[in-house]
């Protein structure tokens, strides 16, 4: 970049320069001629006045004679004969040329026998009686070329001058300009992968190299960011799996030690509850895995939202878990119904496992978005906590040993309600409990003008079912 901005300034300060070089000339030449265009124009109109007046024979002979800016002067008959001249001039006409009276033109780079250089020409027409004359008068122009000469050498000689000093200042400006990012460049060559927590240095002056050294650092301290949360997703997925993976191996390591079989019942309540742990942790895992990588990707269909809501409240009620208070308005979207069910279905056992004896499950529609609200009336959750709660594993105690799940159900509802256009957040429920509300776009979506009590699946009008009330898990 320095290389290729000196060359380009000196491409532009050298065109610059000779336009302007040429330019000069042009002038320079032009303010001559004219100023030899006016001298011998002044004399050979005194001259062709006094013809006019007196006649040829009454033109006196030291207006005939060189003078300050006028060196040759001749008068001219129409027949094309010299009828007059100053001393030492051709008696042959300069130019053949028969000038109407009062009337005058110009001649650049005349050339006169027996005379060196070239000349400067004003001829001007008169008249007296029937007789018509030109009056010429000329002046060397040897002088004024050759100081335009001497221009053009000087200019020749100190355009390229002027453009090395041009390159030269801006090749060192440029390099000085450039010498903050030269010192990013080092230190981002130095940051490696296990050294994020490193900075650029940013220069005190407030231009765009400090803001890219602004931005660069901020760059980094997202890299850090995702790094950090990389090493404890990782550290926690293999803690989360150590535990089912520990209660199988022990199991397996002990029948074969001592060469028996595993019983159906340790099978039942052990083996098989761990392993389906582990396959619904992996299968969290791996949705969270391909949303990072690709985003989430999602099989659009129209769905009635209120039936997979239903469906779900209807489900938890076989388990006999809690006492559910359902009210929705029928709605239809566009969406994927496995992904919002299983949405719906972590936000209501999440709901369920929390609660002391209620659940509250709303669904409406506001505008062009469906609001779904699972409240609950367990001990909430602190306000400095509520977006913790949707990042992965994360967990609201420090005991990790009685938990139900990996602490990933949050974080899949986020990357589904996110892969709708919707929003999923937290807050504090009438029943002193969390309230989770879930708002998913109905885009070509027909919400149907009527609000009634959503049916379960088997079509009858849902009531309150009371059961013994649970433990407040952590979340």
């Amino acid at each position: 970049m320095r290389m290729q901005s000196t060359i380009i300034a000196a491409a532009v300060v050298t065109v610059a320069l000779a336009v302007g070089g040429m330019a000069m000339l042009f002038m320079l030449h032009r303010a001559n001629n004219e100023a030899m265009y006016r001298s011998t124009g002044r004399q050979a109109y005194q001259i062709a006045a006094a013809i006019e007046r007196r006649g040829v024979p009454g033109v006196d002979m030291d207006d005939l004679a060189p003078g300050a800016g006028v060196d040759v002067i001749q008068v001219i008959d129409a027949d094309g004969r010299v009828v007059r001249s100053s001393p030492g001039a051709p008696t042959g006409p300069i130019i053949e040329i028969d000038q109407a009276p009062h009337t005058y033109r110009y001649f650049d780079d005349v050339s006169i026998p027996g005379f060196s250089g070239e000349f400067c020409a004003t001829a001007v027409g008169a008249e007296y009686g029937d007789q018509y004359f030109t009056v010429l008068a000329l002046d060397r122009a040897t002088g004024v070329r050759h100081s335009e000469w001497i221009t053009g050498i000087i200019l020749a000689v100190e355009i390229p001058l002027l453009v090395v000093v041009a390159a030269g200042a801006v090749y060192l400006l440029v390099g000085r300009s450039l010498r903050p990012v030269s010192r990013i460049t080092k230190q981002v060559n130095e940051i490696t992968a296990t050294a994020l927590e490193q900075r650029v240095p940013v220069p005190a002056a407030d231009d765009e190299i400090s803001t890219l050294a602004t931005t660069m650092n901020d760059m980094l301290s997202r890299l850090e960011n995702a790094r950090e949360a990389q090493l404890r997703f990782v550290a926690d997925a293999s803690h989360e799996l150590r535990s089912p993976l520990t209660s199988i191996v022990g199991i397996l390591d002990l029948a074969d030690d001592t060469d028996s079989s595993v019983d159906l019942p340790t099978v039942r309540t052990i083996l098989l509850p761990e392993a389906k742990r582990m396959q619904v942790m992996v299968d969290d895992l791996l949705m969270l895995a391909r949303a990072d990588e690709n985003g989430l990707t999602v099989n659009l269909d129209e769905i009635d939202l209120d039936d997979v809501v239903a469906a779900e409240v209807a489900r938890v009620r076989s388990l006999g878990s809690a006492r559910i208070r359902l009210h929705i308005t029928p709605i239809r979207m566009i969406g994927d119904s496995d992904k919002i069910t299983r949405a719906l279905r972590n936000v209501i056992d999440n709901a369920v496992r929390h609660a002391r004896s209620m659940v509250s499950v709303t669904m409406h529609a506001e505008r062009d978005v469906a609001v779904v609200t699972i409240a609950d009336d367990g001990s909430g959750i602190p306000v400095r906590d509520r977006d913790i709660v949707f990042q992965r594993f994360a967990r609201l105690d420090v005991d990790r040993r009685n938990q139900f799940g990996a602490g990933l159900g949050l974080a899949i509802v986020q990357e589904i309600v996110r892969a709708h256009g919707g929003t999923a957040t937290i807050g504090e429920s009438d029943m002193g409990g969390a309230t989770v509300t879930i708002t998913l776009p109905l885009a070509a979506s027909e919400v149907r003008d009527h609000t009634t009590p959503a049916t379960t699946a088997s079509g009858s009008v849902p009531e309150e079912v009371s059961v013994s009330p649970q433990t407040s898990q952590s979340r």
